[in-house]
């Protein structure tokens, strides 16, 4: 209770507060409780969209299969409605301030609006990569090579943020890249021939190109949220979910237009999809959380757990694919590596 109590504030707060408040708030975000609470969440969210989608991708015949542009599209769509909920809140349930707040920090600032255009864009492409990656890989292949996120999102930091790396970084690099070539190894060509109707080059270059998305996305949206402005959090994520609804939509009509006007915008709709749906909003809110108030080693110690549960969900249940040794030994190093880059200061 103590922790829905501790979610609730951290989600209704306003970022522009006095000093002493704020110092309460980091000492309340400290707790260690609180911050396993925030990871048990992301490691539920990460685990279940990637063994769902991999589900409905792969147990579902071609023709009947539902049009992944369009879950993204509403994915977005709830983001952006959770998100107005909450500014709503944070303006005291005023329609007054919650229009102020709207006209200033919204309406007001255009320039911040166009500078989200671009990570809008990258989210939403990697969104629709997701489905991509998951028809024609397994989930657990797809889980631990999605990990070079890590290294994509190094060298933006380089790049966008002049961030320079300890060598015990660099090291964790080379850790990571080794452990995913031994997973990729690992693929012989026995395995790849299970499974006919898919193709593991295809997925595996949606898997890359997701990993320069994600780590170009990540990298700006920090520097968004962390460029020393008066923006609300609230506001700031409105702004892309905005962009990113835009995009979705984009993504709708020149993917899958024709297919959605002849056979329906919910075509292939199951319980299963409405749940990709919420797992993916839900997912969205929390991830920005979790870059705002948590540091890395704990972002990175639920992804290295999420991987582990989703490769051994993978063998026990879809049985699509085998856990030799060179996987096994690829995947626990590159879960390592992770950990090993985001327990060092740069």
């Amino acid at each position: 209770m103590s922790h829905n109590r501790s979610l609730e504030k951290l989600l209704t707060e306003n970022p522009v507060q006095s000093l002493p408040s704020k110092v309460k708030e980091t000492e309340d975000r400290s707790n260690f409780g609180f911050k396993c609470f925030i990871i048990i969440q992301m490691i539920f969210i990460w685990t279940s969209y990637t063994l769902i989608v991999r589900y409905t991708r792969s147990r579902t015949a071609k023709d009947l299969q539902y049009f992944p542009t369009t879950v993204v599209y509403l994915s977005e769509l709830i983001k952006m409605i959770i998100t107005l909920c909450f500014i709503f809140r944070t303006n005291k349930y005023s329609a007054k301030e919650f229009a102020r707040c709207m006209r200033e920090e919204y309406f007001g600032k255009p320039k911040d609006l166009l500078k989200m255009t671009p990570p809008s864009m990258a989210y939403a492409l990697q969104n629709n990569l997701d489905f991509v990656a998951l028809s024609n890989l397994s989930a657990g292949i797809y889980h631990v090579t999605t990990q070079l996120k890590v290294v994509t999102t190094a060298i933006f930091m380089v790049i966008i943020l002049r961030r320079r790396f300890s060598s015990t970084r660099w090291l964790a690099i080379f850790l990571l890249f080794a452990g995913v070539a031994a997973v990729e190894l690992s693929m012989n060509e026995g395995s790849i021939q299970k499974r006919n109707d898919e193709n593991y080059l295809f997925g595996l270059g949606a898997v890359l190109l997701q990993c320069i998305t994600t780590g170009f996305a990540g990298v700006y949206f920090e520097r968004m949220l962390k460029d020393g402005s008066e923006t609300p959090f609230w506001i700031r994520n409105l702004q892309m979910y905005s962009c990113s609804l835009v995009s979705a939509a984009s993504g709708c009509i020149l993917s899958d237009w024709d297919k959605i006007m002849a056979k329906g915008f919910f075509y292939g709709y199951t319980i299963n999809v409405i749940t990709i749906i919420l797992l993916l909003s839900i997912g969205g809110i929390f991830t920005s959380l979790v870059m705002k108030y948590l540091d890395n080693l704990f972002k990175s110690f639920a992804s290295a757990l999420s991987t582990v549960l989703v490769v051994l969900a993978s063998y026990l249940i879809f049985n699509d694919m085998e856990l030799d040794f060179l996987f096994i030994v690829g995947s626990i190093t590159a879960s390592g590596a992770v950990l090993l880059y985001n327990s060092v200061s740069e």
